[in-house]
């Protein structure tokens, strides 16, 4: 299942020899945060790591998988709002992935990972 489109929509999208810049745009309206949480909406970690992924797999032209995570450290909740926009810059050397999420300057999210 893929989030583009429905989860979130690309705002720009830059790819770099060594990886890329995305400027994504979430959607608050979706029925995801019914369930985490109703009271207080939290974006899931587990959709901004999916989010990253599927930004892999665009830069890459490919499938995307995390093979392995050495680190995923939330420094920050990510709380959905109208037009709340994210940046993703990643780096990408062979099969390893470092992959930063801010919200302005922010950061929320620090990411290492071997991808295949």
């Amino acid at each position: 299942m893929r989030f583009e489109g429905d989860f979130y929509t690309v705002d720009h999208f830059e790819q770099h020899d060594d990886g890329f810049l995305a400027d994504v745009v979430l959607n608050a309206d979706h029925a995801i945060y019914a369930g985490h949480f109703p009271a207080q909406p939290v974006v899931p970690g587990v959709c901004t790591m999916t989010l990253i992924r599927e930004l892999c797999a665009r830069a890459l032209d490919r499938n995307c998988f995390f093979r392995t995570v050495r680190e995923c450290k939330f420094v920050a909740a990510l709380i959905p709002e109208a037009g709340l926009k994210i940046r993703i810059e990643a780096s990408i050397e062979g099969a390893k992935l470092r992959a930063t999420v801010k919200r302005e300057e922010q950061i929320i999210l620090k990411l290492q990972a071997q991808i295949e």
